[in-house]
């Protein structure tokens, strides 16, 4: 549509002209120079616009996946009647969404571009470059410009419930009797002592009396005797399925289900503890919210690239926490047989050892 009006005015430029200058007539000659001035001005107006303009991209540093954020970037261009930002671009990997974009002005009356986008998949990603497009007002020449602005986004993983996991379950010697109260224990039977409340707890768990005399909010705490503390290890050698962007999508599930069973394990009075691809164990715990988001920024840089696989591990998990953890190993579903094999020696022992086979 630009081309058709701009070669339209053009050929009627030119026909006023030609036919002002054969036919000494003056006021066509005038007619042709009037929109020979407005076009030439114009496209001058676009291009000393386009020299000096500048921009500057924000953008939240982390966000949680399948979260909605929204970016903005700033430009020095002023509201005219002359020139506008037609169009944008935001290069972004292909697991963002592109939902809403609009340009509106500031209260200075600058121009700023504000793009709302989804992030679909957790990991490390970085957005831009961006491309601004001014216009004039007729829509007759437009410009581009390339800004070389990047911005690092960290999106962090949303807790996904896994199927199958139960609570109930003991240590090496208590694995029968923690097993059989399974269904038998009722809330509000087994509760000792109080806590601060953690974002997500019900409100039936209020203690108002703890609550009053802390000025804050605590809540009733399971009684944990029969509960034994779980530790997961998540298989990190690259036994995990690689798909076409060499991202594993498996794996990723697996850090998904892990951070489930952390925001859920302080409100079912459970503890809980990870083990990384070091072969380190450490004890999870949120007095505070922050303490959960840096959970979550630690389960986005894990990669299963790891040397030695939790198998090789097992003998000393076994050693060390078999008689008192409960232990758990989030490993991939199409080699889930390979490790219930691995196990059931321990199993007939009597120790607590499961297997969750993980798929996305």
């Amino acid at each position: 549509m630009r081309e058709y009006k701009l070669t339209a005015l053009m050929a009627a430029t030119s026909f006023l002209l030609v036919s002002g200058l054969m036919t000494n007539n003056r006021q066509m000659y005038w007619m042709a120079s009037v929109l020979g001035f407005i076009l030439g001005a114009t496209y001058l107006l676009v291009n000393r616009r386009m020299q000096h303009l500048e921009a500057d991209f924000h953008c939240p540093p982390e966000v949680l996946e399948g979260e909605s954020f929204e970016v903005t970037i700033e430009t020095n261009l002023r509201v005219s009647w002359a020139v506008a930002i037609s169009d944008f671009k935001i290069v972004h990997p292909p697991s963002f969404s592109m939902e809403h974009q609009r340009v509106e002005p500031r209260a200075d009356g600058v121009q700023r571009i504000v793009s709302e986008l989804t992030a679909n998949r957790m990991g490390r990603y970085t957005l831009g470059e961006i491309a601004i497009v001014l216009s004039d007002i007729f829509g007759l020449f437009y410009r581009v410009a390339w800004f070389d602005l990047l911005a690092e986004v960290r999106v962090l993983p949303r807790p996904v419930p896994l199927a199958g996991w139960s609570w109930s379950g003991g240590g090496h010697g208590r694995f029968l009797m923690a097993s059989s109260l399974r269904g038998q224990r009722g809330e509000g039977a087994d509760w000792h002592g109080t806590r601060p409340y953690i974002p997500g707890d019900p409100l039936r768990r209020i203690n108002w009396r703890a609550t009053a005399r802390h000025h804050e909010w605590h809540v009733k705490e399971f009684e944990t005797d029969q509960l034994a503390p779980v530790l997961v290890a998540v298989e990190y050698a690259p036994r995990w399925r690689i798909d076409e962007d060499e991202g594993a999508p498996d794996f990723e599930q697996a850090l998904r289900h892990l951070a489930w069973l952390a925001t859920e394990a302080p409100r079912h009075g459970v503890a809980l503890s990870v083990l990384d691809e070091t072969g380190t164990v450490t004890p999870v715990a949120f007095s505070q919210s922050h303490e959960m988001r840096q959970f979550l920024r630690w389960l986005t840089d894990r990669t299963p690239t790891a040397s030695q696989s939790v198998l090789d591990r097992l003998p000393s998990l076994i050693r060390q926490y078999g008689n008192q953890y409960r232990i758990v190993l989030l490993v991939p579903a199409s080699e889930r047989a390979v490790y219930e094999s691995a196990l059931n020696p321990y199993r007939q022992q009597g120790y607590a050892v499961e297997v969750f086979g993980v798929s996305a």
